[in-house]
C-alpha cells in the first residue's frame, strides 16, 4: 500500500492558472501591478469572506475592485 499526504503547500497556481491570469490582466488594465502569488491570496482571502473555497471569477471584471482593500501601494 503506498502512503499519501495532504500537500500542506497546496498551489493554486496549476488549478487556476486562467483564473489568476485574468485577476492579474485585470488590475494591470486600470494601471495596477499585481503577482500572480498576490492575486491568488487576494482571491483566496475575498473568497472566504463570501464563505467559499475559491469563488468563480463570473463575467463581469467589477468583482475584482471588491479585491482592493486587500492591497496596499508601495
Amino acid at each position: 500500500m503506498k502512503l499519501l499526504r495532504f500537500k500542506k503547500d497546496y498551489n493554486h497556481h496549476y488549478e487556476y492558472q486562467s483564473d489568476i491570469n485574468r485577476i492579474v490582466q485585470v488590475f494591470a488594465n486600470r494601471g495596477y501591478e499585481i503577482s500572480e502569488s498576490d492575486a491568488v491570496l487576494a482571491w483566496e482571502k475575498y473568497s472566504d469572506s463570501m464563505c467559499a473555497g475559491w469563488m468563480s471569477l463570473g463575467e463581469d471584471d467589477e468583482v475584482f475592485y471588491d479585491c482592493f482593500s486587500y492591497f496596499e501601494e508601495v
